[in-house]
């Protein structure tokens, strides 16, 4: 954001060259998220996949809706939600932009779509080759959009980093204590 303060956003040419690099940049990435989903047709995991469907918000407590499905049909489910939410995006931006005039979120905006696609889990998987387990194991767990807040006013979640960072170190400890 510091580079952001120093550009001269009142130049047409600049102002031209950041919406050409934005929309540039949501380009490619939609075009990358229909390769990832091209890539996992290739691969055709027909595993068969059964979870309990997340709850909307709203939604009334009752018994959890069982959805039953293949490996490759919740992969690409989860990367059309993804471009769903880029596209969402595209929309917010570009009205905050050529209605209100903001024009710093075309530089970060332009740069943060394509990170969260590389680090995207499906991502993760099918370009990258990371195992499906632990944090990338199927379902994903939905990710709690507040869960930023919740940490940095020292919520719950807090707690639970500690413990895994503490646990390799309490398990060497353990195992030097039975050789002992």
């Amino acid at each position: 954001m510091q580079l952001a303060k120093k550009i001269d956003w009142e130049d047409p040419n600049v102002l031209n060259f950041a919406r050409i690099g934005y929309y540039g940049a949501q380009v490619l990435v939609v075009a990358m998220a229909y390769g990832l989903i091209t890539l996992i047709k290739k691969k055709n995991d027909t595993t068969s996949l059964t979870y309990d469907a997340p709850k909307k918000p709203g939604q009334a407590e009752g018994a959890p809706e069982t959805i039953t499905t293949t490996v490759r049909d919740y992969d690409v489910d989860q990367v059309k939600s993804f471009i769903q939410s880029t596209v969402t995006s595209i929309l917010i931006i570009s009205v905050m932009h050529w209605q209100f005039k903001f024009t710093q979120p075309l530089l970060m905006q332009s740069i943060l779509p394509i990170k969260n696609l590389l680090t995207h889990k499906e991502a993760l998987i099918h370009l990258w080759g990371d195992a499906p387990e632990g944090n990338l194991s199927r379902p994903f767990a939905a990710e709690n959009p507040l869960g930023g807040l919740a940490n940095m006013f020292g919520g719950a979640s807090d707690a639970a980093p500690a413990a895994t960072a503490d646990a390799p170190a309490a398990v060497a400890d353990a195992n030097k204590s039975h050789k002992e």
